[in-house]
């Protein structure tokens, strides 16, 4: 064997023994900042701690502990001597039970339904939402029964899990008005990016979810057939966990219509310059269509596939999800079969783009709690709890 080329067995060794090493320095950096620990399961969920980890430095003087399963986080490019990062992997399920700063926040639905369970000391697990969707439908059944803390998107989560704490006689959680913070970042880099993107070719996303049925099981090429011979740049974007699970579509995809000049397939989920550039999107039952619309007061075409249903008891809760109640407000929606007409839909929607943002602007305001404000307002609640259990000597 050449002495630079590893067998598996010998990488195996090595990735295990340095993650051991990483647990080391994490336990010990835990006894010297005990306040905050931070775990993300891949590199794409950082964006959704930024807005409160930045609040967080600029308002505190705490040490912020970062776990990552992401090689290719971007918190290893994070220049701040106060952030310290460490990659934990296949460890986290051993790691989590012991950890013992004063809060855990993760974006990380079930948790302690599996394989990752709760710590056994007295941490505040908080949970920050990836998604504006309601609770009930598309996550799982207890997908967040075990959490301390909720950072509430809105007032459809408040009401939702508090639904779901009556029904299944599960003790209260502490649920805070906070926003969505991901949602302003995408307005606000939306508005730096407009003036320069205005007479540049149109481009059209198409982002479906990952559930069966979805429009790359549907209908996508029909879409496809319909938009590509026409003026308009296609970018298509698989959900992360639908290239995980089925692969080799995507790669079929990407086989069929590579000769094709204005199509592009991405598959680096955690870039967002595709959909800060696009014009019009067009998705399923995706979380992107509010981020879409409410972010950049953009087009939705929704394709009516089947609902993305994780919950089967979810209509035990007699509310209407969110993503079904608002969906023929923020966008149109069409049925699979009518994608054989998408090139007429898609000029409409762009001709009633501009009349149609101040609905959007209202809607967004009425369905997010605090504006502008959603990361400030994480981080001070994540401080003040920190200074209450030091005050209160419980750690």
């Amino acid at each position: 064997m050449h002495p630079d080329k590893k067998s598996p067995k010998v990488y195996f060794y090595m990735s295990f023994f340095k993650e051991i090493r990483e647990v080391r320095k994490y336990f010990k950096a835990a006894k010297a900042a005990p306040e905050i620990t931070f775990f993300s399961e891949s590199g794409i969920y950082y964006q959704y701690f930024k807005g409160t980890i930045e609040a967080l430095l600029n308002k505190s003087n705490f040490i912020i502990l970062y776990m990552t399963s992401d090689k290719n986080d971007p918190i290893w490019n994070m220049n701040n001597d106060r952030i310290r990062p460490f990659y934990i992997k296949k460890l986290i399920p051993a790691v989590f039970p012991f950890i013992n700063t004063k809060v855990l926040v993760l974006t990380m639905t079930d948790l302690n339904n599996y394989h990752i369970k709760r710590s056994k000391n007295p941490v505040n697990h908080i949970y920050i939402f990836h998604a504006i969707n309601s609770t009930h439908m598309t996550y799982n059944q207890g997908a967040f029964d075990h959490y301390d803390t909720i950072f509430c998107v809105g007032p459809h989560h408040v009401e939702e899990i508090r639904k779901t704490e009556e029904i299944y006689h599960l003790s209260p959680k502490r649920l805070l008005n906070v926003g969505y913070s991901w949602l302003e970042e995408m307005e606000h880099n939306h508005r730096q990016l407009i003036s320069t993107r205005e007479n540049e070719k149109k481009k059209v996303l198409i982002a479906p979810s990952w559930n069966q049925g979805n429009i790359l099981e549907t209908c996508i090429d029909t879409i496809l057939e319909k938009l590509l011979p026409l003026s308009y740049e296609i970018v298509v974007r698989p959900h992360p966990e639908y290239i995980k699970r089925q692969g080799e579509n995507v790669t079929k995809l990407q086989e069929k219509y590579k000769g094709r000049r204005n199509f592009c397939l991405e598959i680096d989920s955690a870039s967002s310059k595709n959909i800060q550039e696009s014009a019009l999107l067009i998705t399923d039952w995706s979380g992107i269509g509010m981020e879409f619309a409410w972010g950049m007061e953009k087009p939705v075409i929704y394709i009516d596939t089947p609902k993305k249903v994780h919950n089967p008891e979810y209509d035990k809760i007699a509310i209407v999800p969110l993503e079904i109640r608002l969906r023929n407000l923020i966008g149109t929606v069409i049925k699979p079969s009518a994608c054989i007409e998408i090139d007429r839909e898609v000029e409409k929607m762009f001709v009633k783009k501009e009349e149609n943002k101040g609905a959007l602007v209202k809607l967004r305001n009425e369905n997010i709690f605090n504006w502008g404000r959603a990361a400030e307002v994480g981080a001070d609640y994540i401080m003040q709890y920190c200074k209450q259990i030091e005050e209160a000597g419980q750690k």
